[in-house]
């Protein structure tokens, strides 16, 4: 399991699985969790994150880039649409109104698309960081991306306009970085 995401109500857990896809399971009694369905990728599934809805996931799908599945039907989740990332997709963020995903997406940095269409996502711009990028944590009013950069540490981005962000700060870390979290 690489990642991991909770439906609005706790009971539902989607794991980013690699090989295995998209995982789905029922963790309504945590002590028992149980698989209630999944759904494998063509890629390597390394980041999920869900529509304010539920109804959706998006998931960063290693080299198949960005794989969007309806889940409304979590015991038959399916295909919506898909978009090819010019890297390795290692990880995704929503923006609060879920029009804009941002893929961290490994050697080719941040990649920006619109997701307004959820059937048919579209490339909005890339930032090509210096390092290669892992994670992605959007700032509470989505003007910011935060991007674990390997071994150029933390990348702070200016997405306020999705189509021309600007690099803000970076911040050289000792070790390599792999992951980030706001508090």
């Amino acid at each position: 399991a690489r990642d991991v995401s909770l439906s609005a109500d706790g009971n539902t857990a989607f794991v980013a699985d690699d090989s295995s896809g998209l995982q789905i399971i029922d963790v309504s009694n945590p002590a028992s969790p149980s698989l209630t369905s999944s759904y494998d990728t063509s890629g390597g599934a390394y980041g999920v994150v869900l529509t304010a809805d539920g109804n959706t996931a998006l998931v960063a799908d290693g080299t198949s880039g960005l794989q969007i599945i309806n889940i409304s039907n979590l015991s038959n989740p399916s295909l919506t649409g898909t978009s090819d990332t010019s890297g390795d997709a290692w990880d995704v963020s929503l923006s609060a109104d879920g029009n804009t995903a941002f893929v961290a997406d490994g050697g080719s940095g941040l990649q920006i698309f619109n997701v307004s269409n959820l059937s048919s996502p579209s490339l909005t711009s890339t930032f090509n960081t210096s390092g290669f990028a892992y994670h992605v944590t959007l700032s509470a009013d989505g003007n910011t991306a935060f991007v674990a950069d390997d071994s150029s540490g933390l990348q702070v981005i200016d997405v306020s306009n999705p189509a021309s962000p600007v690099l803000s700060a970076n911040y050289n870390t000792s070790g390599r970085a792999f992951e980030v979290a706001l508090s």
